[in-house]
């Protein structure tokens, strides 16, 4: 069985959300390219047991951008629940 390469993807900056129960990482391609990726803390209880937790991807990869400011501006944007103090002052 072939095995996939591992990814170079770099992790460039998290802007957490108002709850801190979701967060967008803002990362850079091995392409160069720039993309948003949306998560969501989940737990999986059972019967009152807690099972499993951790954090999942929701939306999948967002957008493509040329930088990370870019990508970050548009996270701003297009995710209400992000933190206030991490938006721009107009």
């Amino acid at each position: 069985m072939q095995r996939e390469p591992a990814t170079t993807d770099k992790r460039v900056k998290v802007l957490q959300g108002n709850d801190n129960l979701k967060r967008v990482w803002i990362v850079q391609r091995e392409d160069g390219a720039y993309v948003i990726k949306p998560e969501e803390w989940y737990q999986n209880v059972i019967d009152g047991e807690l099972i499993a937790e951790g954090w999942k991807p929701i939306y999948g990869d967002f957008g493509l951008f040329g930088g990370a400011a870019l990508a970050e501006r548009e996270a701003l944007v297009e995710f209400d629940w992000l933190t206030e103090t991490q938006r721009p002052s107009v």
